[in-house]
């Protein structure tokens, strides 16, 4: 087996400084101010023209499907996600059950993670650099318990960052982009999963505050605990699912051990395939070099990657009458469904090698993966 580095690939390609990323300018937070098209309006211009016609993947009975599985993430949002104030409110009137032993703890809490419904779990040391320096308008409002521009204050005890990826159903990714009620009920099983897993942790005396897309940055807590690289798409891909899944976190003082970061040849592999940025319907993935520069204020700098245009993704999604594409999801050679022996075959060889990646990259064409097959969900 290959070994496990024990930094993250991304420090391979920093270049600069990087200051804590603020939310305020994020896509969806600057949606909210009107600065771009929101997701309130992508919403009602798919219901007014596409849904009134019927059009198969845009139907009332998809879009209906899809906002009742958001229902739970938008009742935790303003409840169990609440910012009132984060040291009374994840703060339990009870002694620390002493934890002597860290890795045995963490083995666990994975468990439970696990059985709580995540699909991955990994545990990393909370880099306070990927924490939003202010709340933004979207989860600000939202939550009903922040103000935008209202500092992320995360007290230094929180420490460690239990980071969980939640499996999106391969067949309904298919659909894309169509309507694609697996992203809403991902959010829901993020809230749900975020939620016990934090619960859980303060019952056991320690502090822990479970998050969706909201306090920090997610990609690179879940690179730090060994989930899986950052991709050309600006997605973090996982050796089990590719860019395939939905992340949320919880952070936590309870004493854990971190997992190491791990390289399964996603960098090599991304510089060669450029299916999502050819499948872009929005044309917001770079096909060419890396940057270390800002394609606009939705972006940070200072690392080579390949930086999302959020402002034509998120007016695409107007566009097209969603809250949501996934083409870069659908198109991606590392999106699999269950994994058979050549899948993981090709992944093992993938990680150790990268000379058959274009040969592999041509395979996935022939066998006809990434196109468009529209099913009823579920």
């Amino acid at each position: 087996m290959a070994k496990t580095p024990k930094e993250p690939t991304y420090k391979r390609f920093i270049t600069g400084p990087i200051e804590q990323f603020d939310e305020r300018s994020t896509a969806y937070s600057r949606g909210d101010r009107g600065e771009i098209r929101n997701l309130r309006q992508a919403l009602e211009r798919g219901l007014k023209t596409k849904a009134t016609r019927n059009i198969n993947g845009f139907t009332r009975e998809d879009y209906a499907l899809s906002l009742a599985s958001r229902a739970i993430d938008t009742l935790v949002r303003s409840t169990a996600y609440s910012r009132a104030s984060l040291r009374q409110r994840w703060s339990m009137p009870l002694d620390k059950m002493p934890v002597p032993n860290p890795a045995k703890m963490s083995r666990r809490v994975k468990r439970v993670a696990k059985w709580f419904g995540a699909d991955l779990v990994g545990i990393c040391e909370l880099n306070r650099l990927w924490i939003y320096s202010h709340w933004g308008d979207h989860n600000a409002n939202l939550s009903q318990m922040a103000s935008p521009g209202d500092p992320v204050d995360i007290p230094e005890e929180y420490r460690y960052a239990m980071v969980m990826a939640i499996e999106m159903d391969y067949t309904d990714v298919q659909r894309s982009p169509a309507v694609c009620p697996s992203t809403d009920l991902g959010y829901s099983k993020m809230a749900f999963a975020a939620t016990l897993v934090a619960e859980f942790i303060r019952l056991l005396g320690y502090h822990a505050i479970p998050c969706g897309n909201d306090m920090t940055l997610s990609i690179p807590l879940a690179i730090d605990a060994g989930l899986g690289e950052l991709s050309r798409s600006g997605l973090l891909i996982t050796k089990e699912y590719g860019p395939r899944v939905r992340l949320c976190k919880v952070i936590t003082d309870l004493p854990l051990k971190p997992d190491e970061s791990i390289d399964i040849g996603v960098q090599d592999f991304c510089e060669k395939c450029r299916k999502c940025a050819l499948h872009c319907p929005g044309q917001a993935i770079l096909k060419g070099e890396r940057t270390d520069q800002q394609r606009n204020i939705c972006n940070n700098s200072g690392v080579l990657k390949w930086p999302i245009d959020a402002e034509k993704c998120l007016n695409w999604w107007h566009r097209n009458g969603t809250t949501g594409c996934a083409n870069c999801i659908r198109v991606c050679p590392w999106n699999k469904p269950k994994s058979g022996l050549l899948h993981k075959l090709v992944r093992a060889i993938i990680t150790h090698t990268s000379i058959f990646n274009s040969a592999f990259i041509k395979m996935d064409d022939w066998l006809g993966y990434g196109k468009q097959v529209i099913k009823e969900v579920p």
